[in-house]
């Protein structure tokens, strides 16, 4: 059997023994229209399996010759990760007022941003326990982030915001018709930034105004401020127009990305410079999430099947224990870079993604 083969038959086998069969059959469901994706939304974990077949096949062309670990670096142990990073879990009730389900979009100090469907935007106080309702929107809504005290999102082909202790939607900028073509999605220093295909990286202030460009930023996608990439290995900071590119370690040849610090492949992930090699205790599943973390395909300690988040400054790993959906069956986990969620049966476990270092 070939390298491609054995590593596609322990990719699906992995994915498989995730799968519950309850023997109950089910109909095929009618075909409906599906609707474009936007670059930083949050995938469910089962189109994951997708990704990682085909970066399997190329990252084979540039694993000979591989050189060892530069230093001494010991796999992580993995316990459930609200053990690992206990601050950046959060369990909410999964329907927000009106009995709405709630969908988890960010998480800001002692607030979890998310939709009420498509109706509102919602947070839910951690520290009171509660909901509140920031903004009745009635329209398709996505690219939902929050920081300096808003939350900005798209909808109806613009970018608006709205203090995170609720008041009237404020129309940030016009984009286009369709949510696809935003790339990334920022609030920082009472500026919203965003990156769109093809055109400079813009930001407009929080409470309105003229929208500016930052110069020479064409075709930079927006990671988090104040750092903007190109292609898999150029850095861009908007701040003041300093440019790097990553060096390839000798003996790699294909690999899936590199955020502001680190970059990864399928079997490793290593400091922008090239040091620092972090070998992966788990199987990657798609890329790097927040920028730097892994999500891993990674067996519990008693070698159950399961999966991992895995920070790479760090070397931490936190095993992500599913129990059972909101109707009995196995929940889905919902990758983003910011939040990351799964709901079991009343309630919705959220993992702040910038929590975990």
């Amino acid at each position: 059997m070939s390298d491609i083969e054995d590593l596609l038959k322990d990719a699906f086998a992995a994915k498989a023994a995730t799968v519950a069969d309850d023997g109950i059959p089910r109909p095929v469901p009618p075909p409906r229209r599906s609707f474009p994706v936007p670059w930083l939304a949050p995938v469910a974990v089962a189109v994951c399996l997708v990704v990682v077949a085909s970066g399997i096949m190329l990252a084979v062309r540039g694993r000979t010759d591989r050189p060892p670990p530069a230093g001494p670096y010991a796999l992580p142990t993995t316990a459930p990760i609200d053990r690992v990073w206990p601050g950046a879990v959060h369990r909410v009730p999964a329907e927000g007022p009106g009995g709405v389900a709630f969908t988890p979009a960010d998480v800001v100090g002692d607030q979890v941003v998310g939709k009420g469907e498509q109706e509102t935007i919602l947070r839910y106080d951690l520290t009171r326990r509660s909901f509140g309702v920031l903004a009745t929107v009635n329209a398709y809504t996505t690219n939902l982030v929050a920081g300096d005290g808003h939350a900005v999102w798209w909808s109806a082909g613009a970018l608006w915001s709205v203090p995170l202790t609720g008041g009237q939607p404020l129309r940030l900028a016009t984009l286009e018709p369709s949510p696809a073509s935003l790339t990334g999605l920022g609030v920082a220093d009472g500026m919203v930034v965003w990156s769109t295909v093809d055109a400079p990286v813009r930001r407009v202030p929080l409470s309105g105004g003229a929208v500016g460009e930052v110069p020479g930023s064409t075709g930079y996608v927006l990671m988090e401020w104040p750092w903007a990439g190109k292609g898999r290995d150029e850095l861009l900071d908007l701040r003041d127009g300093a440019r790097s590119t990553a060096p390839l370690p000798p003996g790699r040849t294909v690999w899936f990305g590199c955020g502001p610090e680190w970059c990864a492949d399928l079997r490793e992930a290593w400091r922008r410079d090239g040091t620092a090699t972090r070998p992966f205790p788990g199987r990657p599943s798609a890329r790097l999430w927040g920028w730097h973390v892994v999500h891993l395909i990674q067996p519990d300690p008693d070698g159950e099947a399961g999966s991992a988040l895995y920070d790479l400054a760090s070397g931490r790993a936190g095993h992500i224990v599913l129990g059972r959906g909101p109707k009995g069956g196995l929940p889905s986990l919902v990758l983003g870079d910011r939040a990351t969620y799964y709901q079991e049966g009343d309630t919705v476990t959220v993992i702040d993604m910038d929590a975990l270092r």
